[in-house]
């Protein structure tokens, strides 16, 4: 999905065993609540709720930065978020736009034309800007008058159910992108000497065992012993810093195989030092490296309920390598809101490709 069209979806910034309930009855209400749905705080962005049943109840999110593309043709972006809330059997959305007047005006309204020929029922459009919301829907001067109507979400019974439900929200989609950037230039030259000389080892181990599949079964044991390792360090709260092991981490991911192995050690009970693990290996490889550290590292989020990093982990992904299939499942499963306990790793598995080079 190319990165300014409708980003889909953030269900929740965590997940708890037994959902969240949250109750919207007011605009203020729905401020309040899209940053824990969402994940994070948003800025330049449109947000769209697609609910569906006779008691209308949210069943999907999309999220839809206020870039070039979309500024530049509103209507093509209104036309993706309501062939998405379609392919969902949503009948009814829920708008919220942050941004500058005119940005958000041109979106919402582009969206609103859109919806009303899809027979999409638009319950409330609402802008959100320094610390008070507009509402598109209402024209009435009581409720909401020209200058806006001050909101402290922070002060919403909808902020507290949420808090006490476990859900939590990071500051900025900004803060999130910063946490994994990958390292900057001068600190790359170690790395990009480490992963060649990790190249020339795996393609010598593969050279001594060749199998059926690109790498062989030495390749697979020898990396799935390495990654064992690597994890039960990370258990202990020692990450690995060498250049030359990061790099090996980095190549003996490659095989589909060795990455499984790390996969299936993932769960909510160990999510956080895999977290760290696998950030830390996703901000130190090579570009062409990046993609099973940053599913790991997805996974690991995901079994947290992190969904905000899990979806900007398979932003890496997607611009390393836009069809690596494994992140392809990742956001579909993130997209259906499952959580973590609802998409057994087997099932997964069945469908994941042979060993790639």
């Amino acid at each position: 999905m190319e990165p300014n069209r409708p980003r889909l979806p953030a269900p929740g910034p965590t997940a708890p065993l037994a959902p969240a309930v949250l109750t919207l009855s007011s605009p203020a209400d729905i401020v309040a609540a899209v940053p824990y749905l969402l994940g994070y705080h948003p800025a330049d962005t449109l947000v769209v709720l697609g609910l569906r049943g006779g008691t209308p109840r949210l069943h999907t999110l999309f999220r839809c930065d206020l870039g070039e593309h979309v500024l530049g043709h509103p209507l093509e972006a209104a036309r993706h978020l309501v062939t998405g809330l379609r392919a969902d059997h949503c009948g009814t959305a829920l708008i919220v736009g942050y941004g500058p007047a005119a940005d958000i005006t041109r979106c919402v309204d582009a969206l609103r034309r859109r919806a009303a020929e899809a027979g999409i029922a638009v319950g409330e459009a609402l802008r959100v800007a320094d610390g008070r919301y507009w509402s598109y829907v209402c024209d009435s001067p009581g409720c909401c008058p020209p200058e806006g109507v001050p909101v402290d979400p922070s002060a919403s019974a909808v902020s507290a159910a949420a808090v006490a439900n476990g859900l939590s929200a990071w500051q900025s989609l900004n803060r999130i992108r910063a946490y994994l950037a990958p390292l900057d230039d001068p600190a790359r030259a170690p790395m990009r000497a480490a992963t060649r000389r990790a190249e020339r080892r795996g393609r010598r181990l593969r050279a001594a065992s060749p199998g059926r599949d690109s790498f062989g079964p030495r390749f697979r044991v020898r990396g799935a012993r390495v990654v064992r390792a690597a994890v039960a360090a990370a258990l202990r709260g020692d990450l690995p810093r060498a250049p030359d092991h990061l790099a090996w981490l980095g190549v003996l991911l490659a095989c589909v195989r060795v990455r499984d192995d790390a996969w299936v050690r993932i769960g909510p009970g160990t999510a956080d030092p895999h977290v760290e693990l696998w950030r830390q290996v996703l901000r130190h490889v090579d570009p062409a490296y990046r993609p099973a550290p940053g599913c790991l590292l997805a996974v690991a989020a995901w079994a947290r309920g992190d969904i905000a990093l899990a979806d900007a982990a398979l932003d890496l992904v997607r611009a390393a390598d836009p069809r690596y299939p494994l992140a392809e499942l990742l956001c579909q499963a993130l997209r259906a809101g499952l959580p973590w306990q609802g998409v057994p790793a087997e099932r997964l598995a069945a469908a994941w490709p042979r060993d790639r080079p």
